[in-house]
């Protein structure tokens, strides 16, 4: 008898993120219980960090900096 285990893959880019503005200018992001990053607004743009605050880029608007993170 020959067991085969199986498994259903994930596909990232169709996780769903949800994104909360938890002050004024400032969003945090997740996706299933996991953290993705935040964007905070500055003076020049958008800026986007990734789940450990690593930058991840400057962008004129917040959907944009949303984007680029999940």
């Amino acid at each position: 008898m020959e067991v085969l285990d199986s498994y259903d893959s994930v596909d990232v880019r169709d996780t769903v993120a949800t994104w909360h503005e938890v002050e004024a200018g400032f969003w945090v992001g997740n996706t299933h219980g996991a953290f993705l990053g935040t964007v905070e607004r500055s003076s020049t743009g958008w800026i986007a960090r990734d789940h450990i605050g690593g930058f991840v880029g400057k962008y004129p608007d917040a959907a944009e900096a949303r984007a680029a993170i999940g």
